[in-house]
């Protein structure tokens, strides 16, 4: 008796688990999957390299542009677009450059659901040798909240880009 109420609440659990994944609805689920402006301007304009190189956020030049998979990055000078150029991958913000804990945070109290949410290109951190952006405007700056539990953040944000980006 006391195995089947142990195996009738596991299934249970695992049946709510399941149920709430795919409940589970995401903002701007059908917007681009590059983070970009009308103009397909990546990371506002400024120069993905620069994150890497000097740990900063800084503009990119019209002068010194590239286009990627539909995706205009600028940057600084030709020597970093040429960095750019010849390992894109490295250099990319992840989840298209949209906002990190945007994605892994839990339904907030003003009803708002993870999903893509915009970035304010200066606030950001490298994790892994990856770029990491994340909203910080209006008092609410979401890589601190971020830090507080990083590594279940990190883990949670991944798992569900995956899930909005399965079919696409």
């Amino acid at each position: 008796m006391k195995n089947s109420c142990l195996i009738l609440l596991a299934l249970l659990t695992t049946s709510v688990s399941h149920s709430q994944k795919e409940t589970l609805k995401f903002a701007n689920a059908d917007a681009p999957y590059h983070n970009v402006g009308q103009d397909s301007l990546a990371v506002k304009g400024y120069d993905v390299t620069e994150y890497f190189l000097g740990n900063t956020a800084s503009k990119g030049s019209s002068e010194f542009q590239y286009k990627n998979q539909g995706v205009t990055y600028l940057f600084a000078s030709e020597k970093n677009r040429s960095l750019f150029i010849e390992n894109p991958e490295k250099y990319k913000p992840e989840f298209g450059g949209y906002c990190a804990y945007g994605l892994a945070m839990e339904v907030d109290g003003n009803g708002y659901p993870p999903g893509k949410y915009p970035v304010n290109p200066k606030t950001f951190k490298i994790i892994d040798d990856k770029l990491y952006l994340f909203y910080n405007e209006s008092g609410y700056n979401f890589l601190k909240v971020w830090e507080s539990n990083e590594k279940g953040n990190l883990e949670k944000a991944n798992e569900r880009w995956a899930i909005i980006h399965r079919e696409k």
